[in-house]
This record gives structure tokens, C-alpha cells and sequence, in this order.
């Protein structure tokens, strides 16, 4: 395998965020779940969008809906039209897809909520600051702006 030529601070900061990536993979599969599909599945809520779950995920619609649908095929969810809005359908989760989602997200945001708090508040403000910072400056790069 080609070892890319990154600065020690940056291999050791990728090869983490690759890590806790691959935890979570690895979480969802325990329940069929891909990475994407769990997270899917914590954002739901009733009236939740897939414009409101691609805007805040930044998944591409297609994927969104793939899940979604998935979903609805396991009897997890309906899917409703929109109050706000006629061209868009509301996810409602059923009874089943609730009790499914607390069973798999419940330990999930435990575990960040738990990690979280166990920074100090400066370690917490530090740690957002200069991930926001970075993811910024990253995207900014990539897009060539």
C-alpha cells in the first residue's frame, strides 16, 4: 500500500478520525445497519424531512432515500405528505421504528455524550473550534475558492 506523504501531526489526525469512523461502521452492522443508515436513523424524527436529512448529514438525496425507503420496507416508518410544504413527504416513525432506533442510538449517543463530558469545557471549546476551523479551511481547498 502507497504511504502518502502527510505531516506526522496530520497522519496521527486522520488515521483517529479513520478509527472512530470505523467504530462506528462497525456498531451498525451489529444491527444491519450501514454508517450512513445509522445516522440517518438518529436524525429522524416525527415531520423529519430527507431535505431536512440531507441538509444536515450532507448526504446526496439518493442515498437519503434509499434509506428511507429501506426503512419503510421494514415497516420502521411512513411516510406522509407534508404540511409544510405539498411537494414533500413527512417520515413518521412507527411503534416498531421507534423502539428500533432507541435500541440502536440510545448507546451511541451515550457513548459521545459520556466522551464528551469527560473533556474539560475548555477541551471541548478547543477541540470545536479548531475542527470547525480546519473543516473550513479544508473545504475551501478542496473546492479551490
Amino acid at each position: 500500500m502507497k504511504e502518502l506523504n502527510r505531516p506526522k501531526n496530520l497522519k496521527r489526525f486522520y488515521l483517529s478520525w479513520q478509527k472512530l469512523n470505523h467504530v462506528y461502521e462497525e456498531y451498525a452492522k451489529k444491527y444491519n445497519l450501514t454508517y450512513i443508515s445509522m445516522f440517518v436513523l438518529q436524525l429522524i424524527d416525527d415531520g423529519t424531512t430527507q431535505k431536512e436529512l440531507c441538509d444536515t448529514l450532507y448526504f446526496p438525496k439518493q442515498t437519503v432515500n434509499k434509506v428511507i425507503l429501506s426503512f419503510e420496507k421494514k415497516g420502521y416508518l411512513t411516510l406522509t405528505e407534508s404540511r409544510k410544504d405539498r411537494r414533500s413527504r413527512s417520515i413518521i416513525l412507527t411503534d416498531e421504528g421507534r423502539a428500533f432506533q432507541k435500541e440502536v442510538i440510545s448507546w451511541i449517543e451515550k457513548a459521545e455524550l459520556e466522551t464528551y463530558a469527560s473533556l474539560t469545557e475548555r477541551e471541548q471549546q478547543t477541540m470545536t473550534d479548531l475542527w470547525e476551523k480546519y473543516t473550513d479551511i479544508c473545504t475551501d481547498k478542496i473546492k479551490g475558492i
